[in-house]
């Protein structure tokens, strides 16, 4: 059975319900029901995002703004964006991981950073919708869009929220092909077959090697100069997948979401074999974490058990499978042994 083929349901209303099952699969599974061609660019358009809220247009938009990660998302399905916003490039031009495979020579930067959101940019691509994500912080919160930001913003155009935590990778996956197919995108390209091919079989792979490495314990980790982050992975779309999939995740306690915040003498806290770190450019690089001693001194870093994660997933399959296969070799070549 697909990974995409799942017990929760989608509403009339169009947004995910159920925490049950591997993934929800309507649009990414659906044979010759019509349900993934591409739509029709005349008459009414409207789509209903994971607020419930539904933004309706004339004709099918084509000038679309997005967040990094969103962007990146849909482009995979033929649909690309005019503009993006959130991180894109680094400091020295690289690629952000958000990017995805995004040309980013072909599309308007409005803003390269979480609180960088130029209006006269946005305005002046003269934009027919916006799509970004869903914090998970409240119902409402938008990525970057925050404050009276949103507002302004929905006066040029109608946002698309999608909801990317406390959900599982595979049920954000099949919301973004939705609205990809609702946007003109192709759920049935060569690209995309071949994708979800690999997400299924990497998926399985990881399944298998998870079971081969009983007792293997993980903490999944945000760091900067101050403190330590230990994940909360019912937050995370893709830890949660991987929880699912019998990964045995550290589960940060305390009261605030995502994360744990603990200070570095702090950093033994949780006895782990192998530790995920924060691989987006803002946190802390493995080198410069090398040089903070309590780190140093835990049991899985001495023993070199480390690989990256980055707490924003790639929301399609095309994106998302090759770092499901990357975490199977990990787990592969893991010790079980460092906390015993």
């Amino acid at each position: 059975m697909s990974v995409f083929q799942g017990a929760a349901g989608l509403s009339r209303r169009g947004f995910l319900i159920g925490a049950g099952g591997l993934a929800a699969a309507a649009a990414l599974t659906a044979c010759g029901s019509g349900e993934d061609k591409p739509a029709a660019s005349s008459g009414p358009w409207e789509f209903t995002d994971d607020r419930g809220q539904k933004a309706t247009r004339d004709q099918r938009p084509s000038r679309v703004v997005a967040y990094a990660s969103s962007a990146a998302a849909l482009w995979d399905y033929g649909v690309r964006p005019v503009g993006v916003f959130g991180p894109q490039k680094t400091a020295d031009g690289k690629k952000e991981i958000q990017a995805g495979n995004i040309d980013l020579n072909a599309v308007t930067s409005i803003g390269n950073a979480w609180d960088d959101f130029s209006m006269e940019k946005f305005a002046a691509l003269k934009p027919d919708l916006v799509v970004t994500g869903l914090t998970g912080t409240k119902p409402t919160d938008l990525w970057v869009l925050k404050d009276d930001l949103g507002p302004k913003v929905q006066q040029i155009a109608p946002i698309v929220a999608m909801s990317e935590y406390k959900v599982t990778l595979p049920k954000v996956i099949e919301r973004f092909e939705q609205l990809a197919v609702a946007l003109g995108g192709d759920a049935n390209s060569d690209v995309i077959k071949k994708g979800k091919d690999d997400f299924q079989k990497a998926s399985d792979d990881l399944k298998a090697a998870i079971k081969a490495k009983p007792g293997l314990r993980v903490l999944v980790v945000s760091s900067d100069k101050d403190n330590m982050y230990v994940c909360k992975p019912e937050f995370f779309a893709d830890l949660a997948y991987y929880r699912e999939l019998g990964l045995d995740i550290v589960d940060g306690a305390g009261p605030d979401d995502y994360f744990e915040t603990l200070s570095w003498e702090q950093a033994g806290k949780y006895p782990a074999d192998l530790i995920l770190t924060d691989s987006r450019t803002f946190a802390l690089s493995r080198q410069q974490l090398a040089a903070i001693p309590t780190w140093a001194q835990v049991p899985a870093v001495k023993a070199g058990q480390l690989a990256d994660w980055s707490t924003e997933p790639r929301f399609n399959p095309v994106l998302a499978a090759p770092v499901i296969q990357k975490l199977t070799e990990v787990v592969k070549g893991a010790r079980t042994d460092i906390t015993a």
